[in-house]
C-alpha cells in the first residue's frame, strides 16, 4: 500500500511547472468548463496535449460523450474568468452566457479572451488509480487569443525592473545597462517575443 504524501512530497510536486487553463466541452445542448492546471504537450506529428483533470467534475461524462475538448491557456491577470468557471459557480448555469466566446470546428467552446487555444479530439481516456484522470487530445485547431502572451508580460515587467534598478546608483559601472524596450530585447536574443494569427 502506497503510504500519504509527506510535505516534503508535496512541496517538490508543486515545483513542476503548471499554469491555469480553461478546459471546456459540449455535448447536444449543455456546456460547461472548468480550470485546470495540469496540462502538457505529449505528442508534436500528429500534435497531442495531455490534460489532468481531478475525478468527480461535471465535465467528465460531457467530454466522455462528446469526445471532444478545447483548452485556453489563461492569461494570469484575468480574473473575470476565475469567477465565471470557479469553483462558487451553481451547477447548471451557463458561464457561456456571460463570457465572450465562439464554436471550435469540432464543437466545443473556446473562450476567446484566452493566451492560446487549442481544439482536440480525445483520442485516449485513462483513469489512474489516484484522484486525477487523464485526457488524451488530438489537436485539431489552435491559434493565439486577444490576451496579451506571458512571454510578453514578462519582458515589460523586466524592462521596468530594469529601469528602476538604472535609476539606483550603480555599485558596479562597467555593467552593460539593460534594454530600453521589450523589442530590443528581442532582437538582442533574450526573451524572444512570438506572434500570430489571433481570434477576434
Amino acid at each position: 500500500m502506497i503510504a500519504a504524501p509527506t510535505p516534503e512530497l508535496l512541496q517538490a510536486m508543486a515545483t513542476v511547472p503548471a499554469a491555469q487553463f480553461l478546459l471546456t466541452t459540449a455535448y447536444g445542448d449543455v456546456r460547461d468548463g472548468r480550470i485546470v492546471e495540469r496540462v502538457q504537450q505529449c505528442g508534436t506529428n500528429p500534435p497531442m496535449l495531455l490534460i489532468a483533470m481531478e475525478k468527480g467534475h461535471t465535465l467528465s461524462p460531457l467530454i466522455r460523450d462528446s469526445r471532444t475538448f478545447a483548452v485556453s491557456l489563461l492569461d494570469p491577470a484575468e480574473r473575470l474568468l476565475q469567477r465565471v468557471f470557479g469553483p462558487d459557480r451553481r451547477v447548471g448555469d451557463d458561464p457561456f452566457l456571460t463570457y465572450k466566446h465562439t464554436r471550435g470546428v469540432l464543437g466545443a467552446p473556446i473562450v476567446t479572451r484566452a493566451v492560446a487555444w487549442f481544439d482536440c479530439e480525445v483520442v485516449r481516456h485513462l483513469d489512474m488509480e489516484t484522484n486525477f484522470e487523464l485526457y488524451i487530445g488530438l489537436v485539431h485547431a489552435a491559434g493565439l487569443g486577444t490576451a496579451p502572451t506571458p512571454r510578453l508580460t514578462a519582458a515589460l515587467s523586466a524592462t521596468r525592473a530594469s529601469d528602476s534598478r538604472a535609476a539606483r546608483p550603480r555599485a558596479v559601472p562597467e555593467r552593460l545597462p539593460a534594454a530600453e524596450s521589450p523589442v530590443e530585447r528581442s532582437r538582442n536574443g533574450t526573451l524572444p517575443i512570438r506572434s500570430g494569427s489571433r481570434v477576434r
